[in-house]
Order: C-alpha cells, then structure tokens, then sequence
C-alpha cells in the first residue's frame, strides 16, 4: 500500500504541474489574443466607418513609423478644404467606374480635428504601388479614405497623392474598393 501512496501522491503532484503550467498557458495566450485583438479592430478595414469616403488634404506633420504592421503618420489639414475631391490621377488599379466615381465624388473632410493620425499600408506594400520611402515632415499628403468608427482622429486612405506632383498611391492592395459605398448625395 506504501508504495501505491507514494505513486499517488507523485501522480498529484504531477497533475498539479501540470495543471499550473495549463493555467499559465492559457494566462499567456489570453494575454496575447487580448493585445491582438484591438490591432485587429484598429487596422482593418471593418474598423474604419467604410459607407463614407472622405478627402483630406494638408502636410505631413510627424516623422510616423515606416514599417510594418503599418506605417502610420500625422497629417496638419489645410483649414479650407475644397467641398469634393479635387481633380488627381487616380492609380491605375482603381480606375474602374464603380470605384474611380466614389473616389472623385469623396466629400471634404468636415470633423472637429485639426490633425489626423493615417495608416497606410507597410513599405512592402506602398513601395509595390508607389511610395518607396517615409514621407517628410512638411511634405504635401492628399487623400481619400475611412475615418475609424471608434477614435476619429485615425485616417485610412484607400488612395493618396504625396509631394508638390502628387503622386498617386494605391492603399487597398488589389483593383477594388474594399467596400463600394454609396455615392454621396
């Protein structure tokens, strides 16, 4: 019976281990899916209030962060935006009607900030489609986008024009509008 005690009294202890470096795991993965979760929410298009394009225009007023996930930046608006999308090139992969017309049809940008916070996508991605650099501070930022549903001083363009030639920088990553909303009124 001794040695059935002892077998009994490892085999807890080892449930026990066990059972703490579970809990442990769980804690470590709670931890991490806790932190993914708003980066989710904050990046993706889902989070950005996609039934309404809006156009901003000002200078880039913060160095960012060029890199990956995304690049990020602060852009100084101009006080007197235009009431629609002025006439720019638009890239050549968002040059379909169904997209092309919601783009040029953007109303300005009409929120309380002075001062937008933009994502765009990582160099990788931007580079492909026409921007191989950070953009400087002071350098001209153009574009159409999403405002985020939950912190509306966060912009998402899904095109940009950068520099005094406007350049044109496709931002959805493919030939379409992630989400065609309707056309203002």
């Amino acid at each position: 019976m001794k040695s059935i005690t002892v077998h009994t009294r490892r085999g807890l202890r080892g449930l026990r281990l066990l059972v703490g470096a579970g809990t442990a795991a769980v804690v470590a993965l709670a931890t991490v899916l806790i932190s993914v979760l708003p980066a989710a929410a904050h990046h993706g298009w889902p989070g950005f209030e996609t039934d309404r394009l809006v156009y901003i225009a000002g200078t880039v007023s913060s160095d960012g962060v060029w890199g990956n996930p995304h690049s990020q930046f602060d852009v100084t608006l101009d006080s007197n935006l235009p009431a629609d999308t002025p006439e720019l090139a638009i890239p050549e992969q968002l040059q379909d009607p169904e997209d092309s017309v919601r783009v040029k049809a953007a109303r300005s940008y009409k929120g309380l900030h002075k001062e937008l916070e933009v994502i765009i996508a990582p160099p990788a991605w931007s580079g492909q489609w026409g921007l191989g650099r950070a953009l400087k501070i002071g350098e001209r930022f153009r574009a159409v986008g999403y405002i985020n549903r939950t912190n509306d001083g966060l912009f998402r363009p899904v095109v940009f024009w950068y520099g005094d030639d406007a350049v044109p920088v496709n931002q959805v990553l493919g030939n379409t509008l992630p989400v065609r909303a309707p056309l203002p009124k």
